[in-house]
C-alpha cells in the first residue's frame, strides 16, 4: 500500500495573498458563457505591438550568438554606457556604467529581490499603503518587519514622514517609494525627494524608489528622478522599465541605478537566482535608448487619450476622479456604504475587472484601480458598462450613492 505524503506549504506562502489570476480567468468564462465579453483592467502595461527595430535586432544578435561562443547571459558594457548617457540627457545626473548601472530581467525583480539582498530577519522595512504588492511580498520572504505609511488624499499620496515614530525609523533597514504612484497616480516633486534623502540619512534607512512608469507623463508634466536629490545616489537605489520604449510587457527590461554597495548586493542575489539577460534583449534595449524621445513621443499621447476617455467618462456618471499626471492607472473612489472588494464584484458582473484598493493594502480601502491597457473604444464600453450597472444599483435601493474624494 502507497502512503501518500503530506505536502504542506512554507509558512510565508500563508503570509501573502495569491495573485488572483486564476479566479479571473474563471470568471471571465463564465462572463463569456453569457455572451459578454469580459474587459479586464487589472494589470497595467504596455500593448504588446513590439518595433521593427527591436525584432530586427534581436534577430541579428541572436544569429550571431549561434554562430560564437559568446556567453548569452553577460550584462553588456554598451547597454550600461547607453543607459548612463540617456540618463545624463533626461536628468542631468551623472551615472558610472560600471558601478551605478544594474540591468535586470525586469523591474518587478529588482524590487521584490532588493529585501532579501538587504535585510535580515526581524528588521523593519518601511512601506507605503497602498502599494504595489510586491514590496511587501519580498519583505516577509526576507523575514523583515512590515511598517506601512500610509498614503492619504489630503496629504496629496505622499508619506508624511514627519509622522513616522523615531523608534521606528531607527530600526528600520528599507524604505521603499513609488512615484508616479502605483496604484493611485500621485506624483512626488523634488523637494520631497530632498527631504527623503535627509530623513534616510538621519536614521541610516536605505531607499528603494520604483520609478516603474517614471516615463509615461502627461500633459507636458516631466516627473523628477530620486537620483536628482542631492545625496540620492548615496543612500539608495532608483528602479526603471524599459518595456515602454521597447513595445511592451513581454520585452521587459529592467534597471536599477544609484549606491554602488547596494547595487552589488543586488547582483550577488540576483546572478545566484537567474541565469541573467539575454544578450539580445540589452541590445535592443541599447537601440531604443538613443531614440528614446522619438518613441515616447509616438506612445505617450495614446495613453494620455485613453486616460482622458476614462475619466472624463466616469466623470459625467458623476464620479469625482483625480486625473493623473502620469503612470498607467486610475484611482477611482467608490461609494461609502460598498468595501473595495464588493464594488469590484458589482463591476466584474458588469464584465469590468478591476483590482480592490484593499488588495493593496489597508489604506486602499474606498478605492478601486482601472488600468489602461485597453483601447479608447474598450474604455469608452467600460464607461457605458459602469453606467448601466449603477443604473441598476439605483433602481434597486432609489438613493443614488455619493461618490467624492478622501
Amino acid at each position: 500500500m502507497r502512503r501518500h505524503i503530506v505536502i504542506e506549504r512554507a509558512e510565508r506562502l500563508h503570509q501573502i495573498p495569491p495573485y488572483p489570476t486564476r479566479e479571473v480567468d474563471r470568471y471571465k468564462r463564465r462572463l463569456n458563457a453569457r455572451g459578454i465579453d469580459p474587459i479586464d483592467l487589472t494589470v497595467g502595461g504596455i500593448d504588446p505591438t513590439p518595433h521593427e527595430f527591436v525584432i530586427a535586432r534581436i534577430c541579428e544578435t541572436t544569429r550571431e550568438l549561434g554562430r560564437t561562443t559568446a556567453a548569452r547571459s553577460e550584462i553588456s558594457a554598451a547597454f550600461r554606457q547607453a543607459f548612463s548617457a540617456w540618463f545624463a540627457r533626461r536628468f542631468d545626473v551623472d551615472l558610472n556604467p560600471q558601478t551605478q548601472v544594474l540591468p535586470l530581467v525586469g523591474s518587478k525583480t529588482g524590487a521584490a529581490c532588493l529585501p532579501l539582498a538587504l535585510v535580515n530577519p526581524g528588521e523593519t522595512v518601511l512601506l507605503p499603503d497602498p502599494a504595489y504588492p510586491a514590496y511587501r511580498t519580498g519583505t516577509i520572504f526576507a523575514g523583515g518587519v512590515v511598517q506601512t505609511m500610509p498614503l492619504l488624499e489630503r496629504n496629496d499620496c505622499l508619506p508624511n514622514l514627519r509622522q513616522i515614530d523615531p523608534e521606528v525609523a531607527h530600526r528600520a533597514k528599507l524604505m521603499f517609494l513609488s512615484y508616479p504612484n502605483n496604484p493611485t497616480g500621485a506624483v512626488a516633486d523634488l523637494p520631497f525627494f530632498r527631504a527623503v534623502v535627509d530623513f534616510a540619512r538621519r536614521h541610516n534607512i536605505i531607499v528603494c524608489h520604483d520609478a516603474a512608469h517614471l516615463l509615461m507623463a502627461y500633459d507636458g508634466y516631466d516627473p523628477p528622478s530620486f537620483m536628482q536629490a542631492p545625496g540620492a545616489c548615496d543612500v539608495g537605489v532608483e528602479v526603471f522599465s524599459l518595456a515602454f520604449l521597447l513595445g511592451g510587457t513581454l520585452w521587459e527590461l529592467g534597471v536599477a541605478v544609484g549606491s554602488p554597495p547596494v547595487l552589488a548586493a543586488l547582483a550577488q542575489l540576483t546572478d545566484n537566482l537567474d541565469t541573467g539577460l539575454f544578450l539580445a534583449l540589452q541590445q535592443a534595449g541599447t537601440d531604443a535608448l538613443t531614440r528614446a524621445e522619438t518613441l515616447l513621443a509616438d506612445l505617450i499621447p495614446r495613453y494620455a487619450h485613453r486616460r482622458d476617455v476614462l475619466v472624463d467618462g466616469l466623470q459625467t456618471l458623476g464620479w469625482k476622479v483625480r486625473k493623473p499626471k502620469a503612470g498607467l492607472y486610475v484611482w477611482v473612489p467608490i461609494p461609502p456604504r460598498y468595501s473595495s472588494v464588493r464594488f469590484s464584484i458589482l463591476l466584474r458582473k458588469a464584465g469590468v475587472f478591476v483590482v480592490p484598493g484593499g488588495y493593496m493594502g489597508e489604506y486602499g480601502e474606498g478605492y478601486v484601480r482601472f488600468a489602461l491597457n485597453a483601447s479608447d473604444e474598450t474604455l469608452a464600453t467600460v464607461v457605458r458598462r459602469v453606467e448601466q450597472s449603477l443604473s441598476r444599483y439605483r433602481f434597486r435601493r432609489l438613493h443614488p450613492p455619493q461618490f467624492t474624494m478622501v
